[in-house]
């Protein structure tokens, strides 16, 4: 029968190995892969969300800058106890030619006067008693940040204000005002650093846009765009200012990651949109710096394993040589593999064992059938062997013994015949000669008893003859 293709355990305990190795690693590195995702994508999004947090918290510190401004100058009039177009002239000049920013400072009074800084005339015939601003300040009692909306003295201009009213002796005498146009905010929300693609949005409290990136959603004379009707994806984020984040495609259709706060002062809405790619290039950097260390673990782990099961192998391959010139009948070489104390070297010593005693056996077999064959029957008996192969001992032992009774039984016959045949010569008497051919037949037939157990192949004189001729011929 063909043997099949031999495969060396070697390669087969390494293959295994390899393949384990590579599915454990694999298996490990899949998880990891799932948890690490998740959790930079967790970890982008709190950082979106601080993001978000941190330009309103900016956006807020501004809005308690002009509410500084205009409670200082409330302040200041109440310490005056004045609401004189002298005392307040000066004052608001002052704080006007500090924040250049300011689109108009101004103070208003409850006799219908406005008095506004750097020389600008208010709109005529304009009440500011009916301004939204002063009617919001007057009823409310505390400082006000109102939403956009066109300004009187500027109709081209849309601003935003942040009013608080004056009282003296705990009546209501007037209110502060100072205004930010939008494109004023529009700067200061740009100027926010918005990384990587990301950008801003504001929203006034009726969710109106002030400012976006997209100029068609800001602003245009007295219009402004609901945020429900030009970002209707993200009106649960902005119904609920920081509950969520939303991931949806901005204008320009690139996927953004949206996320919302309301500011305290103001209660208007800041949105950031963060491109989702970067939190991916975030995600695939972690995957690609996983793959590889799981790459290199491989690499390492499989060069180790292959070391490792070679060096525990190495022994094994020891005994083929043997086996081999066993298999060629060849069992003089005395087997000594000296091997480690562990599995494997205790195969090696039972294998040299087992080897060493048929060798031995093998050699007492020799022997004690040489020296039969050369008819010494008084060679010692073969020693006892372990298990089975005692019965091999104590065949050959008692063939050897069978043989002895019988080549001793064919001498004394011997000794008898010749001591008849003298007899026969010696005597006439036929009933002498008689007696002494019965005797001869009753030791040939005990002869014939004692080996009738042995089969065996009988000679005629024919075959004799043919032997003898083929003998010649040659």
């Amino acid at each position: 029968m063909k043997r099949a293709r031999r495969r060396t355990v070697r390669s087969k305990v390494t293959r295994r190995v390899v393949i384990a190795l590579l599915v454990t690693i694999f298996l490990i590195s899949t998880v990891n892969l799932i948890y690490m995702s998740r959790r930079v994508m967790k970890e982008q999004r709190v950082e979106l969300g601080l993001a978000t947090e941190l330009c309103a918290s900016q956006i807020d510190s501004w809005d308690e800058e002009m509410k500084g401004i205009t409670e200082g100058i409330a302040n200041s009039l109440v310490a005056k106890k004045s609401m004189s177009e002298e005392d307040i002239r000066p004052l608001i000049d002052l704080v006007a030619s500090q924040h250049q920013e300011l689109f108009f400072v101004y103070v208003a009074t409850e006799e219908g006067n406005m008095y506004m800084a750097r020389g600008v005339q208010y709109a005529k015939n304009v009440d500011v008693r009916q301004r939204v601003w002063y009617k919001e300040v007057k009823t409310l009692g505390h400082t006000v940040v109102t939403n956009p909306y066109m300004s009187a003295t500027r109709p081209d201009v849309m601003l935003a204000t942040v009013a608080t009213p004056i009282f003296i002796d705990n009546k209501f005498v007037g209110a502060v005002g100072v205004d930010a146009s939008v494109s004023t905010i529009n700067d200061f929300l740009n100027s926010i650093d918005f990384e990587n693609g990301a950008y801003g949005f504001l929203l006034d409290s009726n969710k109106n846009v002030v400012v976006h990136q997209n100029e068609d959603f800001n602003p245009k004379g007295d219009t402004m765009a609901s945020a429900d009707d030009v970002m209707p994806e993200l009106k649960a984020i902005i119904d609920n200012p920081g509950s969520n984040i939303e991931v949806e495609k901005d204008y320009r259709g690139e996927m953004m990651v949206y996320s919302t706060a309301r500011l305290n002062e103001s209660q208007w809405i800041i949105g950031v949109a963060y491109p989702q790619n970067n939190i991916s290039k975030h995600v695939d950097r972690g995957i690609r710096i996983s793959l590889f260390v799981a790459l290199v673990c491989i690499i390492i782990a499989s060069l180790d394993m292959a070391h490792i099961i070679k060096k525990v192998l190495r022994p094994i391959e020891k005994i083929n040589p043997v086996m081999d010139r066993v298999l060629e009948g060849d069992f003089t070489t005395k087997v000594d593999f000296g091997a480690s104390d562990d599995e494997i070297g205790e195969l090696q010593f039972k294998v040299a064992s087992i080897l060493n005693t048929v060798s031995d056996i093998i050699e007492q077999q020799k022997y004690v059938l040489g020296e039969m064959e050369k008819g010494n029957l008084m060679v010692e008996d073969i020693d006892q062997m372990p298990g089975d192969l005692n019965e091999i001992s104590q065949s050959v032992n008692s063939i050897k013994e069978t043989f002895n009774n019988i080549i001793s039984d064919i001498q004394f016959s011997a000794i008898n015949l010749q001591s008849f045949a003298m007899g026969i010569n010696e005597s006439s008497d036929i009933a002498e000669m008689r007696m002494v051919f019965e005797e001869l037949s009753a030791e040939a037939n005990a002869l014939m008893d004692k080996t009738a157990k042995f089969k065996t192949a009988i000679r005629t004189p024919e075959d004799k003859m043919l032997e003898e001729t083929m003998s010649k011929d040659e």
